[in-house]
């Protein structure tokens, strides 16, 4: 029976999945959904990577690879990573994590503060050091306008040079308090607390032991999956970092 009792996930946190779900969804030319629609991102330029599927192997195969530089226009690099691949690490993760929730629920509780507590702390001091930045040049770009509207008033610049940097200004004041807004939004995210890793840990106790990945778990339990460059080593191994961003906690792995 409804509201009889506390829900474990609030309603909003989950209409805002649902709605998610349904604006990621992507299906092929064949009908299959693309169960990780909108949720890898690119490490360098952020933009999402897009799928593609190489039929001249023998074995054809899916593969994700930066959006941006997929349009030609090489302002980023591949970030090529294949389907099979990332299927089978993000499989292994939630799979790992919820053994760990079935072995010691408390212990792993603890395990998620500590590593929040760290990327919480390296995540404010470098969003700090940005606002800071971002509100000292706002506050220089103000005095900037005002002296500017002075002279102007005095008759020292014409109005064309009055209009002209009137809306240089303006423009990079528009541009400044959207920065220090978003800087402020993600330093307030970036708060983790005991709740948020209990919410998190309810969600893959949900899971119950999966066995394959869908679009309505993935979103569920992940935020963003974060692709970075492929490295290939001195004796020819390819190695590639995949930073896994929970709901509620960030990053983890």
């Amino acid at each position: 029976m409804e509201n009889t009792h506390e829900a474990i996930i609030a309603k909003d946190v989950f209409q805002q999945v649902q709605e998610q779900i349904a604006s990621r969804k992507r299906s092929r030319k064949d009908g299959q959904t693309q169960i990780f629609a909108g949720l890898i991102k690119c490490a360098d330029c952020g933009w999402s990577l897009a799928y593609g599927e190489n039929r001249q192997n023998k074995t054809p195969y899916g593969y994700y690879h930066c959006s941006k530089n997929g349009q030609g226009t090489k302002q980023c690099s591949m970030h090529y990573i294949r389907y099979d691949l990332l299927y089978g690490y993000v499989l292994s993760r939630l799979q790992h994590w919820y053994e760990q929730v079935q072995q010691d629920e408390e212990r792993l509780l603890k395990q998620l503060l500590n590593t929040s507590d760290k990327e919480r702390i390296a995540t404010k001091k470098k969003h700090t050091a940005e606002l800071r930045k971002a509100v000292k040049r706002k506050s220089e770009v103000d005095g900037l306008f005002a002296k500017m509207y002075e002279d102007w008033s005095a008759g020292r610049i014409t109005e064309y040079n009055f209009n002209m940097l009137s809306e240089r200004y303006q423009s990079e004041q528009r541009e400044l308090d959207d920065k220090i807004r978003k800087l402020t939004e993600e330093m307030d995210a970036a708060v983790q607390t005991t709740q948020d890793a209990e919410k998190w840990i309810a969600l893959i106790k949900q899971c119950s032991h999966p066995s394959e990945l869908t679009a309505e778990l993935l979103n569920t339990v992940i935020e963003k999956i974060v692709v970075h460059e492929a490295v290939k080593g001195t004796d020819g191994t390819r190695k590639q970092k995949v930073d896994i961003y929970y709901r509620f906690i960030g990053k983890i792995d």
